[in-house]
């Protein structure tokens, strides 16, 4: 399938598994040059090799308060800008729902919404409205990706 997105930049958070390393494979497919984001360092580096297109790691924690500028910071120096970002971050404590403590639901919650949230607004305030504006595209895009919270 041709979706006409080689050369095209995504920024993808949570792409050290699951959706969002399916997500960064399929994009890489369609010739995207990416920016992978996740905490894990090791997983990141082999989603990076699984990809077909120039890809750039980066492990960072979006719940700290200022890990999205530095993912926004880094894409833009690699690659000049962004066209397309996939907010697929968030994952909680592994194991059964109903036996997990309230400090591991409350983490896994944050992970799933509010660093979600502020993430989008920074990125899509930085990066986004920016690439929209000087694009000769103009037709950056955000998604979220999540089975815990409804759009």
């Amino acid at each position: 399938m041709n979706l006409n997105l080689t050369d095209k930049v995504a920024i993808i958070t949570g792409a050290s598994r699951g959706i969002g390393r399916a997500i960064a494979q399929r994009l890489s497919a369609e010739g995207m040059k990416l920016v992978i984001a996740a905490r894990t360092d090791s997983l990141l580096d082999e989603v990076a090799q699984s990809c077909a297109t120039e890809v750039l790691p980066v492990a960072l924690d979006l719940r700290e308060a200022t890990a999205a500028q530095n993912l926004i910071d880094r894409a833009v120096a690699y690659f000049g800008g962004v066209d397309v970002l996939v907010n697929n971050a968030g994952a909680t404590k592994r194991g059964e729902f109903l036996t997990l403590s309230e400090d591991d639901w409350t983490d896994g919650f944050v992970s799933a919404v509010c660093a979600a949230l502020a993430q989008r607004g920074r990125i899509c305030k930085r990066v986004m409205v920016p690439s929209l504006t000087s694009s000769a595209s103009a037709g950056a895009q955000a998604v979220r990706s999540s089975p815990s919270v409804a759009q």
